[in-house]
């Protein structure tokens, strides 16, 4: 970014997706929180989520071009922005790189988690995890998607200040992303009703879990227990 603060012209009003706010706040963090449903299969929307250079805007790049952004979609992969600049002959050689986010968790046409201070967040003493998850809408009508963005710990900035800040930011970049596809619902999503990706892994976990008692309800596990002069 050319400056360590949002540009005034960033702060100016956007299109909403279906619904955008700041979902939660205090002294020492928010939660932005975007959602929309559109025309289009999980599988089109994870496709598009991992080519930013298509959708991220320059504005909020370091180095004025989204030409070197990429998002490498697995674990400890990076959403990285190469430098580039142009030599004598015009061709574009890279000369530093900037970490937007790390991926901390990657199901393709699912979920993509990432960690990482956005913006001039980078300069504080924060952690922000950004979830964009997907799922098939009812009856098939689209896929919803949903942008959450988690802040926490010390900042310099006053969080009432930064927070619709960055929500419009990220809002922009959430649009833009979709801006391909026609909205799929007339109704705008409650945000409460949208299943986050990790409800879904612990109701998985808790299912399995019950499917292997009912299938040996006689078992004996008190051996695989540990005493409790064992444990101490």
């Amino acid at each position: 970014m050319k400056s360590a603060l949002f540009p005034a012209g960033l702060l100016a009003a956007i299109s909403s997706p279906a619904f955008a706010e700041v979902k939660a706040a205090s002294d020492t963090g928010f939660n932005s929180v975007h959602i929309a449903t559109v025309d289009a299969t999980p599988e089109e929307i994870w496709k598009r989520l991992l080519t930013p250079k298509d959708y991220w805007n320059k504005a909020h790049s370091w180095s004025g071009s989204t030409a070197g952004f990429y998002i490498d979609a697995q674990a400890n992969g990076c959403f990285c922005e190469l430098i580039q600049e142009a030599d004598a002959g015009s061709a574009l050689k890279t000369v530093g790189s900037v970490e937007h986010m790390r991926v901390i968790f990657a199901q393709p046409g699912k979920v993509l988690r990432l960690q990482g201070a956005l913006g001039p967040l980078q300069s504080e003493a924060v952690m922000g995890t950004l979830t964009v998850a997907m799922e098939p809408a009812k009856d098939n009508a689209g896929t919803r998607v949903i942008f959450s963005y988690v802040v926490g710990g010390y900042m310099r900035y006053k969080v009432s200040e930064i927070a619709p800040a960055v929500d419009k930011v990220l809002g922009e970049q959430f649009k833009s992303m979709l801006l391909p596809y026609a909205p799929a619902a007339t109704e705008p999503p409650k945000v409460d009703s949208f299943k986050l990706d990790i409800e879904t892994i612990e109701e998985a976990v808790s299912d399995e879990a019950s499917e292997v008692r009912t299938a040996n309800p006689d078992e004996d596990t008190s051996a695989s227990e540990p005493s409790r002069a064992e444990s101490n």
